[in-house]
């Protein structure tokens, strides 16, 4: 028989309960639908900060060719060791990093790399990220149509190269497949897993050749159509990848990722002559990215390979730049989220 107690309890828990504030439940939907994932292939982000360090080797490769006589030159920039970070902040992060070889140099004196930056969102659906950096002005010419550059000085500072990019895509079996595991080191791949991306990139490039800097025993006898003022491009391209994880063994994983584009190039170009032409055009380019990351959810520590080239094409002359960085990486995440927190027993 039901007691006046037991139904005064049953009136209560029939009672509604009370729904959180909206706010909350903004931030809470936002977080599951961005952020979610199957717990059975990845373990989320359990923190709410993430601090990374990163040691970088920076390296700048150009290749110019002559569709007119069918000559080419390549110039390497001297590599650049590039010290910095990331503090994320949940899936929003900020990098920047300096030049070791700059610090301490007067200003003119720097090799032209002093700072790198860039702003991240790294979720489970969505990468996006804002960049911008410099590229050394010390270089070599390794290679030149008919000329010997055995025990000749190659050193040559006329090269200059500033780009600005902002990338996005779209991951689409982000419920098994993590981006963050394998780029952002802030979540871990348990089953190994692929997923195919569909991704939006703009980029603005500008690389200048002043060709008083070359060597002197090239200066006579270069083949002029290969030389350049100033060549400035916008790159609207759009992206098809598949990136793949592998779980070697626990919280090790192993990465990688290519992602070909095509898209539309508007260049401008200032030749040697100083005649200024103006080329629309298709473009291709490629990203390539590689991954070895061992990460426990607490710290973590790999290596990061990322690739990019760009081609530029007119109708008597081809210019193709193609800059890589190895990353060592290294970090730890702290302030646990309320949700992963062991509650006391009263």
């Amino acid at each position: 028989m039901e007691t006046c107690s037991d139904t005064l309890l049953n009136i209560i828990n029939e009672q509604p309960q009370k729904k959180k504030p909206f706010i909350p439940r903004l931030i809470n939907g936002f977080t599951k639908f961005f952020m979610g994932c199957d717990t059975n292939y990845i373990t989320p982000q359990k923190y709410q900060f993430t601090a990374q360090a990163e040691l970088s080797y920076w390296h700048d490769f150009y290749h110019l060719r002559s569709s007119e006589t069918g000559n080419t030159m390549n110039i390497e920039s001297v590599p650049s060791l590039v010290l910095g970070g990331y503090l994320f902040w949940g899936f929003l992060g900020y990098g920047i990093a300096w030049n070791l070889g700059d610090i301490g140099k007067p200003t003119g004196q720097t090799n032209g790399t002093s700072m790198r930056q860039g702003l991240t969102i790294n979720t489970a659906r969505i990468f996006a990220e804002l960049f911008t950096y410099r590229s050394g002005k010390s270089a070599r010419i390794t290679h030149l149509t008919d000329f010997d550059f055995k025990r000749r000085d190659n050193a040559f500072s006329g090269l200059d190269s500033h780009l600005f990019g902002v990338q996005a895509f779209y991951i689409f079996n982000n419920r098994h497949f993590s981006w963050p595991a394998a780029f952002g080191e802030n979540a871990v791949q348990r089953r190994s897993c692929g997923s195919w991306n569909l991704g939006f990139q703009y980029n603005h490039q500008s690389v200048s050749f002043n060709d008083a800097e070359l060597p002197d025993f090239l200066k006579s006898g270069i083949d002029t159509t290969l030389l350049f003022n100033r060549v400035d491009y916008n790159d609207y391209s759009v992206s098809i990848g598949y990136s793949y994880n592998w779980v070697a063994r626990r919280n090790l994983l192993i990465a990688i990722s290519l992602q070909p584009s095509i898209g539309y190039r508007r260049s401008n170009i200032e030749e040697a002559d100083f005649q200024h032409n103006i080329l629309n055009n298709v473009s291709t380019d490629l990203t390539t990215r590689a991954s070895i990351i061992w990460n426990n959810t607490k710290c973590f520590t790999g290596l990061v390979l990322e690739l990019h080239t760009y081609s530029y094409r007119k109708e008597k002359f081809g210019l193709t730049n193609t800059y890589g960085t190895l990353k060592l990486v290294t970090g730890f995440n702290f302030l646990k989220k309320p949700e992963y927190r062991k509650k006391k027993n009263k």
